[in-house]
């Protein structure tokens, strides 16, 4: 397969925008879900308990979410501000071909922004994450939708830089923002008056780049076993 931006077609639609409103308001529902979900479990509210937490109506929140399940796991592009996600995709040099000489960057800058407006969610929310695993009908939805998620982000980075989804440079850039941040998440949980998790994930990127800047080499060719020569007659 070649590394050509034909092999990108199957990019998703960008979802329809909605009022700061109505976002503040989707965004409240799938926060007040997953606190709920952290104190009592998944089974432990009801619909009526979480919109009363919000300050919806039953008719409302559905306007938002067909079930219960879906307000937890909220939206994909709930996740980055798409005014953030514009300006990443505009970012790359004029003239570039292949992989930009700043996707590193501004794919650090992109997950700045995100880690930022989670800042207080993820601490006020860490029980959830927790619970997770410990709840089976969490488990099947998360081991769905998180391949889903990462497949249309990659694919997006990958058109922005016109390759194929499938290129190693747009799986190594994203694999190692994806250990940063979940590195920098546990740092942060345990250090309540410790650094931001915004800092936490550029001192665990900042590693990464002292180590990815390393020179390679080459490993030398062994030489070749010596003959032994033939005894004089």
């Amino acid at each position: 397969m070649t590394n050509s931006a034909k092999s990108v077609e199957n990019v998703p639609p960008t979802p329809p925008t909605l009022s700061a409103r109505m976002l503040k308001t989707r965004l409240s529902i799938t926060r007040h879900a997953r606190e709920l979900t952290a104190a009592h479990g998944f089974a432990g509210f009801t619909v009526e308990e979480l919109c009363a937490r919000v300050g919806i109506s039953r008719r409302t929140f559905f306007n938002y979410f067909g079930t219960k399940l879906d307000a937890v796991f909220g939206h994909a592009e709930d996740g980055i501000p798409a005014d953030a996600l514009e300006r990443f995709m505009n970012a790359r040099p004029a003239g570039t071909v292949g992989i930009s000489p700043t996707l590193l960057t501004d794919l650090v800058s992109l997950a700045l922004e995100q880690l930022r407006l989670d800042d207080e969610e993820i601490r006020g929310a860490q029980g959830f994450f927790t619970i997770l695993h410990r709840e089976p009908e969490l488990l099947e939805r998360m081991m769905k939708l998180g391949p889903e998620r990462q497949a249309e982000f990659t694919a997006m980075v990958a058109k922005r830089e016109g390759v194929d989804p499938t290129h190693d440079g747009i799986a190594l850039a994203l694999h190692t923002l994806q250990f940063a941040a979940m590195r920098a998440i546990d740092r942060y949980l345990q250090s309540p008056e410790g650094p931001t998790l915004g800092e936490e994930f550029l001192a665990v990127m900042e590693q990464a780049q002292v180590l990815l800047g390393q020179e390679l080499t080459t490993v030398a060719q062994a030489p070749e076993p010596s003959v032994p020569r033939s005894p004089s007659p």
